[in-house]
């Protein structure tokens, strides 16, 4: 009888050099590896881009034209501007849809014409404008001079506290959030229904009595699922490592950080979800019809409560409970750790839980499995 670890090893060898380049696995990873580029490029290069505001100049207030786009740069606002010849020309261009703005009148008294509403940090910048003339204005009636004033004002400033200080890249984090966790859906859904293929078409065809007289079922069984894993992990792995190349290219992660913890997440969360998933399956192994129906809309139900979580109630104390359970730790809690920092003793608990009932599954199956394969 050879050795637990050796035979263990043979068989989760024979099962990814025979398995890994299976035409169908190649074939649906290379379909979810296409939909994850297009989904990071329509992030990078669509929904993440904030559209131009194109601003129309007429009268005195053409000579907004040099100073107006630096400050609305400042503040993240990319503007055009076109300068007009008349009032009625600009009018015309913003109700027919090729001017956002239209800005007229004297530096002292700024007039602007919108179809629905004006950007609020527009509204400032040209607020500004209009009372730094009159203050102006002003200071020039009492004799002073402007620019000595304008300086000490200028270095007047609040004193700011922030009680809940707002991530800037929080829209994005949870996207990379609910990605990490329908990665984690799919690739758990199918290996594991492939895992519980492979132990049960041994049985059927006879190879698992070909290597019961040098191989205890057990170990037979946890090679099969063992091989299968790494399969997995080997196409997870390399549709992770392609989305954190094509986000960091694109542009599309403003925060680096967070797409490298996601990685390790997707591959931690992967391995989990799988041991917990296969050992479930390989229950049902035996009677290969009930797999699929039970194990696929279980991992797709798991997946929606955990994305419907994530997008509306990321931070709950319900969020918090739920994520560190089994059923949904391996997607939920990898998810959250890429959509915001989680408290470590909640990672600690979710992982701990997750492996005491993993251990569980696989100690059940470890008994069925030998008894199925006599039955069979």
């Amino acid at each position: 009888m050879i050795g637990a670890p050796r035979s263990v090893w043979l068989v989760a060898r024979r099962e990814y050099v025979t398995r890994v380049r299976s035409r169908p696995l190649l074939l649906g990873t290379i379909a979810v590896a296409v939909l994850l580029i297009v989904f990071i490029l329509l992030q990078a290069y669509v929904f993440g881009q904030h559209r131009t505001v194109r601003i129309g100049l007429a009268g005195q207030a053409i000579s907004l034209q040099q100073t107006l786009p630096q400050e609305m740069a400042a503040l993240g606002v990319a503007v055009t501007i076109t300068p007009l010849d008349s009032v009625g020309q600009g009018a015309d261009q913003v109700r027919d849809g090729d001017l956002d703005v239209l800005v007229y009148g004297a530096r002292s008294a700024l007039h602007v014409t919108v179809d629905h509403q004006i950007d609020p940090r527009l509204r400032a910048t040209l607020n500004s404008q209009v009372r730094q003339q009159i203050l102006d204005a002003q200071l020039a009636q009492l004799g002073a001079k402007p620019d000595d004033v304008l300086a000490k004002v200028g270095q007047a400033q609040i004193s700011l506290t922030q009680l809940n200080a707002t991530d800037p890249n929080m829209s994005q984090r949870g996207v990379l959030g609910i990605v990490v966790a329908l990665l984690i859906g799919w690739s758990v859904l199918v290996f594991a229904a492939q895992a519980a293929r492979r132990v049960t078409d041994d049985a059927i065809n006879g190879t698992a009595e070909a290597l019961l007289p040098v191989l205890r079922p057990r170990r037979l069984l946890a090679g099969n699922l063992g091989g299968t894993g790494l399969i997995g992990l080997t196409h997870v792995a390399a549709l992770g490592v392609l989305a954190t190349i094509v986000a960091l290219l694109s542009g599309a992660a403003a925060a680096p950080d967070s797409v490298f913890g996601a990685l390790g997440g997707l591959l931690i969360g992967f391995v989990l979800g799988f041991g917990l998933y296969a050992g479930a399956a390989a229950a049902l192994a035996m009677r290969p019809m009930r797999v699929l129906p039970v194990l696929g809309p279980t991992i797709a139900g798991i997946f929606v409560v955990s994305a419907i979580l994530l997008a509306v109630a990321p931070k709950t104390t319900a969020t918090a409970v739920i994520s560190v359970l089994p059923p949904f730790a391996p997607l939920l809690m990898p998810a959250q750790l890429a959509a915001g920092p989680v408290v470590a003793w909640q990672v600690l608990l979710a992982v701990a839980l997750t492996l005491v009932t993993l251990g569980g599954l696989a100690w059940f199956a470890g008994r069925v499995y030998p008894k199925s394969l006599l039955s069979t």
